[in-house]
């Protein structure tokens, strides 16, 4: 078929094809470019590009709503792009492929929900994630859009809330990274603001006998024991307040903590003193702490750890502590590896920064004791000298 230049005049004149779907008409001018004329009557424009083997076609738009110009434009701009290497045709393929920052997020929250014993943090960062980008391809982030929320949430004094949202919206595109849906993870770019520092009150040994005193003064002895078990274990509140009859043997002297932070259950020796108070207990249900009704497990203890500061004269003491000065006192005696392994961290580290910071008494006594080791070993200089 003759070449020439697509015209407006030329287009219009061209009619339908008799017992064809289609017929191409190509340009004099651009190579590949031509306008595809349908059965029925519709006039679309296209760019052929590409060698006899691989040769690729692109959709420029139909006639009517593009111009014949318009169509010459977006066609010598796509060859542009050829003569650098792009490839149109697989570019716009790839981004049909990659999914929006919504789908996305509603993949990585199923995988999230299957991993961790709680996704609500997840789903409400990335919910707010999710308000502004869920129409866009993941790929169109930039590290600007992350900086743009974070910095908004930081001014409005949300500096812990803005790091929570930015390392939920990490993971999220992190994961999309390791699928090979994005090239790199823009969030890894925002700089989190700095961390409040850890709190770091433990029980003095002053306070922790007053506190002793005020908890086998309790009346209550399911009450007690929940406190009991808080100070002897090092243990969550949570957990000591889930804690089922079925998961303390009693005579092995171990606790089976089904549900855990971590997600998955985990074994916990008890101390002799504390399953012997365990015994002691009244059995009315399923539950060790139980509620008012004994079918239910205690929701929290507020009113009583408010009463037990009261009568301890406790300052400034929050519930957690407890857990903090039990991690501190196993650390200085067994060791931090021991204090993990009883506070039950996965890493090491938590341990040494949130729970049991050695000061430099403990690092001179551990100095020392390193010295006593050494000191007999040297031989005197006169038996070196021989």
């Amino acid at each position: 078929m003759e070449k020439r230049r697509l015209t407006k005049r030329l287009i219009d004149s061209l009619a339908a094809p008799a017992g064809k779907d289609r017929v191409r008409h190509y340009d004099s001018e651009i190579p590949g470019f031509g306008v595809t004329v349908y059965a029925s009557g519709r006039k679309a424009f296209f760019l052929q590009y590409g060698p006899e083997k691989r040769r690729r076609r692109v959709k420029l738009g139909d006639y009517g709503p593009m111009t014949p110009d318009a169509a010459r434009e977006r066609a010598l701009a796509i060859l542009a792009e050829v003569v650098k290497g792009s490839d149109p045709v697989e570019e716009r393929r790839r981004i049909r492929e990659v999914p929006t920052f919504k789908a996305w997020t509603e993949t990585y929250l199923e995988e999230v929900e299957r991993r961790k014993k709680s996704a609500r943090n997840d789903k409400r960062y990335l919910g707010m994630a999710v308000k502004r980008w869920g129409s866009r391809t993941l790929d169109s982030l930039a590290a600007e859009d992350v900086r743009k929320v974070f910095q908004s949430m930081t001014a409005k004094g949300k500096r812990i809330d803005a790091n929570r949202w930015l390392a939920s919206v990490r993971a999220c595109l992190q994961a999309a990274w390791r699928e090979d849906k994005i090239p790199d993870n823009p969030a890894m770019k925002v700089k989190p603001n700095p961390e409040n520092p850890p709190r770091d009150r433990v029980l003095s040994d002053d306070e922790l006998t007053r506190l002793l005193e005020a908890v086998d003064n309790l009346e209550d002895p399911h009450v007690r024991a929940a406190f009991t078990m808080l100070i002897e274990t090092g243990a969550r509140l949570s957990e000591v307040l889930r804690t089922r009859w079925e998961d303390v043997d009693l005579d092995a002297t171990i606790w089976r903590i089904p549900s855990t932070k971590s997600g998955r259950p985990q074994l916990l020796p008890l101390a002799t003193s504390t399953a012997a108070m365990l015994r002691t207990v009244p059995r009315l249900g399923p539950w060790v702490i139980p509620g008012r009704d004994p079918d239910n497990r205690r929701s929290d203890l507020k009113k009583p750890w408010a009463a037990l500061k009261e009568a301890a004269e406790l300052d400034g003491v929050h519930i957690h502590d407890l857990r903090r000065t039990f991690g501190l006192h196993v650390a200085r005696r067994a060791g931090l590896h021991v204090a993990s392994k009883l506070l039950r961290h996965s890493d090491i580290r938590v341990t040494e920064r949130h729970y049991a910071p050695l000061g430099l008494d403990d690092l001179r006594k551990g100095l020392e004791a390193r010295d006593a080791v050494i000191v007999p070993l040297r031989r005197p200089k006169a038996e070196n000298k021989s």
